[in-house]
């Protein structure tokens, strides 16, 4: 699977000629989406009739980009430039990837020499191994040799040692352009317990308590949810604070460095008292989804799928670390959900 924010919902690859459900914002390749359909097709989330190009939503010029950055670009017949006569000097090439002087089989799309590591496949990678392997019966829609392609290949490739083309990520949470980002709450002050993606607060005291994650977001756009569990007595503070060195037993956003949606209708910043109004009243119903602009520094929030607003912008938002936070009062749960694409609605409004 890639990690671009615009991944078909079906192969779970980078969406090609890209359609997008006007309902729910899930994205499919065309190609796909006919494959199964038809040419009467329907999203398999919510089942609507009704999609767009992406090239016709404000979307398009990321998509663009990411699509130019891609060596999976869109699904056309290729004719395969011709290689060159190889040389036999190594040539020192950036990201640590070691290329010889001769043109990848798939250089109309990468634009990369071979890699000494694929010399006799005469490609550059694995993601060009297999786009000149199975290619050819994608278009023939030969699904069985397909699979029968893939297992040669992952059994051609076991003993090979691999250097990627990108140099991996610093440890810190997987981003994306446009939010599936995936990460673990797995700090919280104590009487807070975590059982995978349930979190629960059970106690007789009456003081905000703070459960957060151990690793922060570096940059980019994020996207996640809170989804308040029905035991849940009191409202909760949902947010991000750009710090982790606090006491977990408080709440994030009685800091100067915590930013919360406090679900009594306030939006808080540096105060366990005072904000400004912001949203809807809830405690245990609906969910919450947080929306954080890392290019822009912005923070926003919507509720049920409604698009509450901007709720800040700050260049302090623009820097990492910065953690996801939720502050549970008394008798209060909820379950966590990441690693999931914005809803075209919301994305739409939040980029405006």
């Amino acid at each position: 699977m890639t990690d671009t924010g615009f991944e078909c919902s079906l192969c779970m690859k980078l969406a090609i000629k890209a359609q997008i459900c006007e309902k729910c914002g899930s994205m499919y390749c065309k190609v796909c989406l006919q494959e199964i359909f038809g040419k009467n097709y329907e999203c398999v989330q919510c089942q609507s009739i009704q999609f767009r190009s992406i090239k016709k939503s404000a979307l398009k010029e990321a998509y663009n980009e990411i699509l130019t950055k891609s060596q999976l670009v869109q699904a056309k017949k290729v004719e395969y430039a011709p290689l060159k006569q190889v040389k036999q000097a190594i040539v020192d090439q950036p990201m640590q990837q070691i290329l010889i002087q001769a043109n990848c089989l798939n250089f109309e799309i990468c634009h990369q020499s071979i890699n000494q590591q694929f010399i006799n496949e005469k490609v550059c990678s694995l993601e060009c191994l297999y786009f000149c392997k199975l290619f050819p019966f994608v278009e023939q829609k030969d699904f069985a040799r397909i699979r029968k392609e893939i297992i040669n290949l992952e059994q051609s490739i076991k003993n090979k040692e691999v250097i990627p083309i990108f140099p991996k990520m610093p440890q810190s949470l997987a981003f994306s352009q446009t939010g599936l980002t995936n990460f673990n709450f797995d700090k919280c002050g104590q009487g807070i317990v975590i059982k995978q993606s349930v979190i629960t607060l059970q106690e007789e005291d009456y003081t905000f308590k703070t459960v957060t994650s151990s690793v922060g977001f570096q940059k980019g756009i994020h996207f996640w949810k809170i989804i308040p569990l029905a035991m849940t007595k009191n409202e909760m503070k949902i947010g991000v604070s750009t710090s982790d060195k606090y006491e977990l037993k408080t709440a994030f956003s009685d800091y100067n460095f915590g930013y919360a949606y406090y679900t009594v209708g306030q939006f808080r910043n540096g105060s366990n008292a005072n904000g400004f109004e912001y949203g809807e009243k809830f405690k245990n119903s609906g969910e919450v989804g947080i929306l954080l602009d890392m290019n822009r520094g912005v923070l926003a929030f919507s509720y049920n799928g409604y698009f509450l607003g901007k709720a800040i912008s700050s260049d302090l938002l623009k820097k990492g670390p910065i953690y996801p936070c939720v502050a549970l009062l008394h008798q209060a749960g909820f379950e966590y959900k990441c690693g999931i694409p914005i809803p075209q609605n919301l994305l739409e409004q939040f980029l405006k």
